[in-house]
């Protein structure tokens, strides 16, 4: 926006490797090592799922993890007021709405003499909140409420990241609308208490705005997302792009000298006086038109400024260098390239993807922290009736509902992780190629091989085979349906009726075929997308050799 930062070197590596990491919500899998609790675990994944759908959990963790490249990843996970009343067993519960949310960094506070984050004395962030709702609020001094001051942009503290695109005049014209007040909300954990106090960077008191007891997991609303190892004696974990920022600050200076240079490039023309007639002509004169000249010499064009090839070469350098310091994020998304082979590529992108995977893995965790918070409040909620959609075997779908009478067990009965790469999309065209793969190769070669372990007595669970292969491949939802056959029982009937039938020669459909042919010979190679690829380009040629065959023999 103001030229300072022609190529922003941070921007375009955070943009490549976010969506290598998050691009769509989790898939949750609940597990208890308590046989009866199953059955209440696969409700509550599928109810986590549901929720997390209706409230974007994805776009949330895309926030946090942006916000841990440039310092930690916090989110909040809560109950916040509906804004309603229900009367329950003639009490007034209000029944209250699941949440999770980023809280910035500039408004994360924590005890500032505790050298890890588990040992802190308390937690807290402060929020922005309008007067009024604090005022309905129950258990509230609501004479402190009444002296904080009104919300402004550039008041105490409040300089941080959320200014740069606010101005005192908006802010004016949003408190004619609503009167804000900003209050600071600390938890205590030792305590197991909430404590709501005003932004000491506007007011002080002597007193808590107000004081009541935490209703939440154990380990407390905050989740934390830091993509560094852990600082020795320091709370605070090493920012990403502090590591980088540096080269990033340096490549934009030689950038933006190489392009100063390139503007005060200019052509001038020097001539002696005696020749200023010759000069205008020049000046004058048409492309390709000759001028009489007693002295050409004494015209001369001079090349001034420019930009110079050795700063251009150490801006190349510094971006190379950069890329290296961020983990390669040129090589993940297909923008450079220096291998000098197939196989050299293939390795500098699994060493690129050693690194990702060890993000994808805390991200992963996160929200896997995220999803126990979430699964504590709908155990504990009264309230809870969810109506949802279970995918029995063969596609079929059922209504189950999820209310707080099925709840089994206790909290800490329940392990709550996420199934991997289910926040990645995988590439339409790799999808093809492995839906391909499965059914020309894998399909049939575990169909023959039920078959030969049904003949050696040995029990094999082909359709749980299947189903553990659609999963590694990432599959599983486009190939469940194939098992599903209304048909399936009239043809093994009828099958059945035809009594046993000599075996006769190998086929390429009984063991002996398999036996003869050393494995399944219906197996067909699948190319690589680098084999498609080359493929495509030599049928290319094939058909521009064909036209040109083609116009020779015309002649």
């Amino acid at each position: 926006m103001t030229g300072e930062q022609p190529i922003n070197l941070v921007f375009s590596a955070i943009k490549t490797i976010l969506p290598n990491i998050v691009m769509k919500n989790p898939v949750n899998k609940v597990t208890t090592e308590i046989l009866p609790y199953r059955q209440y675990a696969e409700l509550l994944s599928l109810g986590l799922d549901f929720n997390q759908k209706k409230m974007k959990l994805k776009n949330t963790l895309r926030a946090g993890t942006v916000d841990a490249f440039f310092g930690m990843g916090i989110y909040k996970t809560g109950i916040s007021m509906s804004g309603q009343i229900l009367n329950e067993d003639d009490q007034l519960i209000d029944p209250g709405q699941l949440y999770t949310d980023t809280v910035d960094l500039d408004n994360f506070t924590m005890d500032p003499t505790c050298v890890k984050l588990t040992e802190s004395t308390f937690f807290g962030d402060r929020i922005r909140v309008p007067r009024q709702t604090l005022m309905d609020m129950n258990g509230v001094n609501k004479d402190l409420v009444r002296q904080l001051p009104s919300y402004q942009v550039k008041s105490g503290s409040d300089s941080g990241v959320s200014t740069i695109t606010q101005t005192p005049l908006r802010s004016e014209s949003m408190q004619n609308l609503q009167d804000y007040v900003y209050v600071v909300e600390v938890w205590v954990p030792k305590a197991n208490a909430v404590v709501l106090i005003p932004d000491p960077h506007v007011k002080m008191f002597d007193d808590f705005i107000s004081i009541k007891e935490y209703y939440g997991p154990d380990d407390g609303p905050y989740t934390f997302e830091i993509l560094t190892p852990d600082v020795p004696g320091n709370p605070l974990p090493i920012a990403p792009v502090g590591v980088w920022y540096d080269l990033a600050q340096a490549a934009n200076r030689m950038f933006k000298k190489t392009m100063d240079q390139a503007d005060r490039q200019k052509d001038v023309m020097v001539f002696d006086p005696a020749q200023s007639d010759t000069a205008q002509d020049i000046l004058d004169g048409a492309d390709g038109e000759f001028i009489a000249s007693n002295d050409p010499k004494s015209v001369q064009v001079l090349n001034l400024g420019g930009q110079r090839r050795e700063n251009e070469q150490m801006t190349a350098s510094l971006q190379n260098w950069f890329n290296y310091m961020s983990g390669n994020p040129d090589q993940m998304g297909g923008l450079k390239d220096d291998a000098g082979s197939a196989t050299q590529a293939d390795i500098m992108y699994s060493n690129a993807n050693v690194g990702i995977e060890d993000t994808k893995g805390i991200i992963y965790d996160v929200a896997a922290d995220i999803s126990g918070k979430q699964a504590w409040y709908m155990m504990n909620d009264p309230l809870l009736d969810q109506v949802l959609c279970k995918r029995q075997p063969g596609d079929e779908q059922i209504q189950v509902q999820l209310t707080p009478e099925q709840r089994s067990g206790d909290f800490l009965d329940y392990a709550f992780t996420i199934i991997p790469r289910s926040m990645v999309v995988i590439n339409p065209m790799i999808r093809s190629k492995r839906l391909i793969e499965f059914t020309t190769n894998l399909l049939p070669a575990a169909a023959n091989t039920a078959m030969l372990m049904l003949q050696m007595g040995q029990p094999f669970d082909l359709p749980g085979y299947l189903t553990l292969m659609a999963d590694e491949l990432d599959i599983t939802a486009e190939v469940q349906y194939l098992f599903n056959d209304p048909n399936f029982e009239a043809r093994l009937e009828l099958i059945m009726s035809a009594g046993p039938q000599p075996a006769g020669k190998g086929t390429a459909v009984t063991p002996a075929g398999v036996k003869q042919n050393h494995g399944f010979p219906g197996k067909k190679k699948i190319k690589s997308l680098s084999g498609e690829t080359n493929s495509q380009r030599q049928q290319g040629g094939a058909r521009a050799q064909e036209v040109h065959d083609g116009n020779r023999s015309t002649y």
